[in-house]
C-alpha cells in the first residue's frame, strides 16, 4: 500500500474516531506512519498500518491540569499522545515518540503549523539517555 493509498484509507469509517473523538478531531497535529511502514520494512499485503500522532489539549484541559493521555485505537493500530503527555515522553527520549519526529517526510500523513513547530525542534529533545 503506498502512502497515498494510507491517506485515503484514513479518510474512511474505520479512521472515524480520528474525526469524532472529544480529544482528537481539530485538536490533531501531527500523524504519521509507524512500524514497518516507517521503517521501509513493510511486506505488500502483510503488513499492518501502525499511525502514531499528537493532539493538543484542550483549554478546558490545560486550565483544569487534566490529560487525556493517549487514544488507542487497537483495531487500525493507532495512538494518538495528547501533547502534554508526549512531551512529557520526549523530554524522558522514550523511543516510541522520538522516532515521530525523524521520520521521512513522506511519512508523515498530516503535520497542522503547531506540528510543524514540533519537529522544526525536535533536536531539543535529544539526549544521552
Amino acid at each position: 500500500m503506498t502512502v497515498e493509498e494510507i491517506r485515503e484509507k484514513l479518510k474512511t469509517s474505520e479512521y472515524d474516531f480520528l474525526r469524532n473523538n472529544k480529544h482528537l478531531g481539530s485538536n490533531i497535529i501531527l500523524l504519521g506512519l509507524g512500524g514497518s511502514y516507517s521503517y521501509g520494512m513493510n511486506i505488500e499485503g502483510k503488513s499492518d498500518i501502525d499511525i502514531r500522532g499528537v493532539a493538543l489539549n484542550s483549554k478546558e484541559e490545560i486550565l483544569l491540569l487534566q490529560n487525556f493521555g493517549q487514544i488507542v485505537d487497537e483495531n487500525t493500530d493507532t495512538t494518538i499522545y495528547s501533547f502534554n503527555k508526549m512531551v512529557n515522553l520526549l523530554c524522558k527520549a522514550n523511543p516510541n515518540v522520538m522516532e515521530q519526529l525523524g521520520l521521512n517526510t513522506e511519512h508523515y500523513l498530516y503535520i497542522h503549523p503547531i506540528g510543524q513547530v514540533l519537529l522544526n525542534n525536535s533536536k531539543l529533545f535529544l539526549s544521552k539517555r
